[in-house]
């Protein structure tokens, strides 16, 4: 089971490269059209969603799992929400962007011989920006929501049944360790007879703990898969609906190459602290 859980990021991750390099190919053809532009697009997309169908086709087998992947590095584990990114880093990223060729132009502007420029982030529209800052919001709403229950969630860890149980297993272990000398001294038959009663305590514990730990699993499992549906109507929506195909290629590429760049640095970083 582990090894489809790794192989699943392991082919992602070789998909990633591929329709990165294909983004890049496309991005610097000159004359592009929109029909190559919104195919490789389109690919991108499609191996998004097979990809979040995978995972969702895993998580119930171990939700846990995708909370601290060991197909992750140290560092990018410590950035993860509900499993992966954060929905809104998408939109973030698409700021950012916006912000980088502002720069790059800021001397025009301060000159006042900027040529208004008609691809790119910086030909956002009004009309795009409000979609963005809309679904920006929406999405931010939708995070919040999921991560007061991954809270309540963890704070069930504290309560019944698993609290019960650990309580009535240092109550029995108490008697037990009181009544020990008692049974040593006495004939086999009562030290074999404390034994069974032990033993039948103990597979009561493990399987009410087994029980509670199952539906924490499969709480968490929920959580990943609302959480890579809302990554994916996220990424559709500003990818499909509100760029046009050369800024979704630009964003995409940016995408990508943010993910492709973090994973290798923290193998590097993970190599230098003796973790690989």
């Amino acid at each position: 089971m582990h090894r489809r859980f790794v192989s699943c990021y392991e082919n992602w991750l070789e998909g990633q490269k591929s329709d990165l390099a294909d983004l890049l190919h496309v991005s610097a053809t000159p004359g592009a059209s929109q029909m190559q532009l919104r195919a490789i697009i389109d690919q991108c997309m499609r191996n998004y969603e097979s990809y979040t169908e995978q995972r969702r086709t895993l998580a119930p087998k171990d939700g846990s799992t995708f909370f601290c992947p060991p197909w992750c590095t140290s560092f990018q584990n410590s950035v993860l929400w509900m499993g992966g990114c954060r929905p809104s880093l998408m939109i973030r990223l698409l700021y950012s962007l916006t912000g980088v060729e502002i720069e790059a132009h800021l001397e025009e502007f301060l000159e006042d011989c900027w040529t208004p420029i008609n691809v790119g982030m910086m030909a956002l529209s009004a009309s795009q920006l409000k979609q963005v800052n809309d679904l920006h919001q929406r999405t931010l709403r939708a995070e919040d929501r999921m991560t007061s229950r991954l809270a309540t969630l963890d704070e069930d860890v504290g309560d019944n049944p698993l609290l019960r149980v650990v309580r009535e297993r240092q109550q029995t272990e108490t008697a037990r360790n009181s009544f020990i000398s008692v049974a040593a001294s006495s004939s086999s038959s009562c030290t074999q007879h404390l034994g069974d009663v032990n033993a039948g305590f103990a597979a009561g514990w493990d399987g009410d703990a087994a029980a509670a730990l199952q539906t924490y699993a499969d709480g968490l499992a929920k959580l990943v898969e609302e959480a890579d549906a809302l990554r994916m109507s996220t990424a559709r929506a500003l990818i499909m609906e509100i760029l046009n195909p050369r800024q979704a290629v630009e964003l995409l590429i940016a995408a990508k190459q943010l993910h492709l760049s973090l994973h290798t640095w923290g193998l590097q970083r993970d190599r230098q602290n003796g973790r690989n």
